[in-house]
């Protein structure tokens, strides 16, 4: 399975909200801080095509902002068995 991704950086509300939202559910992430690292600041403008956070990347798939929902969905359509 791949590993969770998400870029934040500290004035981010909702990078916050989607951190102890993992936490809370004992998903596993790496954070990649933008304000810290300037390769993560690289990857989310030039790879991903993203000027905000929090970018959340699994696998192929990214999703940009905090939605719950969508996010359980990223996470549980890599669980199901291919066809």
């Amino acid at each position: 399975m791949p590993t969770l991704i998400i870029y934040t950086q500290p004035t981010c509300g909702y990078c916050q909200e989607l951190k102890d939202y993992l936490r809370d559910n004992n998903i596993p992430f790496e954070e990649k801080d933008i304000t810290k690292d300037r390769a993560a600041w690289d990857d989310l403008v030039n790879k991903y095509k993203a000027r905000a956070t929090p970018l959340v990347v699994f696998g192929e798939k990214t999703m940009l902002g905090f939605n719950p929902d969508e996010l359980k969905k990223m996470l549980s359509a890599e669980q199901a068995p291919a066809r």
